[in-house]
């Protein structure tokens, strides 16, 4: 995805975002009813509806699109031409994780943590990932929850990535 194809279809991207979630939610509702996740998987505790994907996802979609719109107007652009395999790979990741979370494996710890250790030498926290990833785990968990996870995973792969590049060159111009 060029930079011009995103700036022309935003609106159209952000809607097609939203009926990723609607039929889901048609699923849902045609197997069972509309889950709600409760905190701590407590039913006493206060649950999150996926209905609020109708609002989150596409939310998240459109302010995903306008960072990637800022990072390539940054002039960023050899970081921008990979978004579309950028995408593809989070969401194929995402599926494989649903898959392992669905079998209990503990396959599951091991991609984690090698998805840790690739993110010192790559830089896995953009927000296409973010997209991939929530694409790809929301047939499993609904929407909310890869958000919220996928923002605190790409937290801490963003921290990853950066803290022994400023340890590296605050040491490095110590030695100078």
């Amino acid at each position: 995805m060029e930079l011009d194809l995103i700036k022309k279809n935003k609106v159209f991207i952000t809607l097609f975002s939203a009926l990723l979630v609607f039929v889901h939610l048609l699923f849902e509702h045609f197997h069972g009813g509309i889950v709600t996740h409760y905190i701590l998987q407590d039913d006493s505790l206060p649950g999150i509806s996926n209905w609020w994907g109708l609002f989150t996802f596409p939310l998240a979609t459109w302010v995903v699109l306008l960072r990637i719109e800022k990072r390539n107007n940054a002039s960023e652009k050899e970081h921008n031409k990979n978004i579309l395999y950028r995408l593809v790979s989070a969401i194929i990741f995402g599926i494989v994780v649903s898959y392992l979370f669905s079998i209990e494996s503990t396959g599951l710890d091991y991609l984690m943590l090698t998805l840790f250790a690739l993110s010192l030498f790559i830089p896995l926290y953009f927000g296409e990932y973010l997209l991939g990833f929530t694409i790809g785990t929301m047939f499993m968990f609904g929407a909310n929850i890869p958000i919220i996870g996928g923002i605190v995973l790409l937290s801490i792969l963003f921290l990853l990535y950066s803290i022994p590049r400023f340890v590296f060159r605050f040491v490095g111009s110590k030695m100078d």
